[in-house]
């Protein structure tokens, strides 16, 4: 399983926001909230991505399905 490009900036981001206090405190509590989502791309590799990207994309692509659906429809309709 590999990082997805979105996963590593995530965890980038988290690193350099939250590092440098004493015994890294603050950077373990913020990994630990991290949460992330196994995803199986189309070639079939499993790859980790944050959760809120997955859902983000999930929800776009479902707005996309949805207009296809409606512009079918109104194909069918005229």
């Amino acid at each position: 399983m590999k990082l997805h490009q979105t996963m590593i900036e995530e965890l980038l981001k988290t690193y350099e926001v939250n590092s440098g206090w004493t015994e890294q405190h603050k950077l373990r509590t913020a990994l630990e909230r991290l949460d992330f989502s196994v995803y199986v791309q189309e070639n079939g590799t499993q790859v980790l991505v944050p959760t809120k990207e997955l859902v983000k994309h999930m929800r776009q692509f479902e707005r996309i399905e949805q207009h296809k659906r409606e512009l079918e429809a109104q194909k069918r309709g005229k």
